[in-house]
């Protein structure tokens, strides 16, 4: 069996990123996607760069968290009045009064979305091992990330999961996540016990796919996302010894996007 761990949302704070760094270093993932619009994008970067042989460093595509890269005049209608990007339930909440159900200009998502790819070039000297979509998206925003997708020859996650799983972004649900995302209900959801309860039905599998929030919490998160516990579990669950022995014993292939990408080419 293949499995397929992507961290999401590296660069979201320095708490998040040294809990990747750490499920990097001493747990199973192979796979995270930066956001390059923060401010602190550029320290992270700095702690990650030794690990960038062993993983695929993607980008996470953001119009939902933090300051845009663009000037706020050029995107209106993604931020709101103080130049922060609306949040997902924010823009979620706007499409209800949108008769095609997106608020947003699709040339503004463009332009965005393009220049958070040129800062990743600039300040990685290379491309994204993979584009993939974060927290808010529509039919329309998929559309833009695959035609970047396929201006810059960058793979995209959701064309990926389709032809493998069956799904794409929007199809894909965390199955261990227990919701809403209370404190309660975060601090019960486990990545491990997941794993462990259906490792017999997920060794029948050729392809697994593990994408979730790991992460260590501090105060910025809980500014930014409402997915905080859910991070200190999911990191839990990659750096688990139970779990890591399972891999092992299993003879299980922790795969990166890049080497499906090569296989796929290859047949």
């Amino acid at each position: 069996m293949k499995l397929l761990i992507q961290a999401d949302d590296y660069g979201i704070t320095r708490a998040v990123s040294s809990g990747i760094i750490f499920g990097i270093h001493h747990g199973l993932i192979r796979n995270t996607g930066i956001f390059t619009n923060m401010d602190w994008t550029e320290e992270c970067l700095d702690m990650i760069k030794p690990y960038l042989e062993q993983i695929d460093l993607g980008i996470d595509l953001n119009i939902s968290t933090g300051r845009p890269i663009l000037p706020t005049y050029q995107i209106p209608t993604l931020v709101n009045q103080d130049g922060i990007f609306l949040t997902s339930w924010e823009s979620r909440k706007q499409d209800e009064f949108c008769q095609d159900r997106n608020h947003a200009s699709m040339d503004e998502v463009y332009q965005e979305f393009e220049a958070q790819i040129q800062r990743f070039i600039e300040l990685v000297g290379k491309k994204p091992d993979y584009i993939h979509g974060h927290a808010y998206t529509t039919e329309k925003i998929c559309q833009v990330q695959r035609s970047l997708s396929q201006k810059y020859g960058i793979p995209y996650t959701s064309d990926i999961w389709d032809k493998l799983f069956g799904f794409d972004i929007s199809g894909y649900r965390i199955p261990w996540y227990i919701k809403p995302a209370t404190l309660e209900n975060q601090i019960n959801s486990s990545l491990s016990h997941y794993l462990l309860s259906h490792k017999n039905e997920l060794l029948q599998k050729e392809y697994c796919l593990v994408v979730g929030h790991m992460g260590y919490v501090d105060d910025e998160l809980l500014k930014l996302s409402s997915y905080h516990l859910y991070r200190i579990k999911d990191l839990e669950g990659i750096t688990n010894l139970e779990v890591m022995n399972w891999v092992e014993e299993s003879h299980i292939s922790l795969i990166r996007y890049s080497e499906i990408c090569n296989h796929e080419k290859g047949r």
